[in-house]
């Protein structure tokens, strides 16, 4: 299972969950709508009145198919804040509360191990042979 299907799941039993996305985040909301098996969203700008409808529905309709992942649907809520997909989409896990900015990296995660050991050196690069 991908991060993506995590986050559908943590979401299918929810209403809907508020969008923590910078400007966005008074009144935004995002979650899974049973009755048309997608992820949704509902966006506020923190300016607009969230009395009013949403500026923006992202949801699926005649031009929009049904969004099974939450990377399609922080897509499109890139395009409609103008924010880059990576922020969206770290929005909508955050939301989901799949990652924490305290929690420590996971194993699938990227990053760099490195392990000194004592009487070693790191060779020259690049690599040059010593003359005899």
């Amino acid at each position: 299972m991908d991060e993506s299907d995590e986050t559908v799941i943590a979401v299918q039993s929810c209403d809907s969950v508020s969008l923590p996305l910078a400007g966005w985040d008074r009144a935004s909301v995002w979650g899974w709508d049973e009755a048309t098996g997608s992820l949704y969203a509902h966006l506020w700008r923190n300016t607009d009145d969230p009395a009013k409808p949403p500026m923006t529905r992202i949801q699926p309709d005649d031009y929009t198919p049904a969004i099974t992942f939450a990377a399609t649907l922080a897509q499109h809520i890139a395009m409609a804040t103008g924010c880059d997909p990576w922020s969206a989409l770290t929005a909508l896990h955050k939301a989901a509360r799949l990652v924490s900015e305290d929690a420590p990296a996971q194993r699938n995660e990227g990053g760099t191990v490195v392990t000194m050991s004592e009487g070693y050196s790191v060779p020259e690069w690049p690599y040059r042979p010593q003359p005899q």
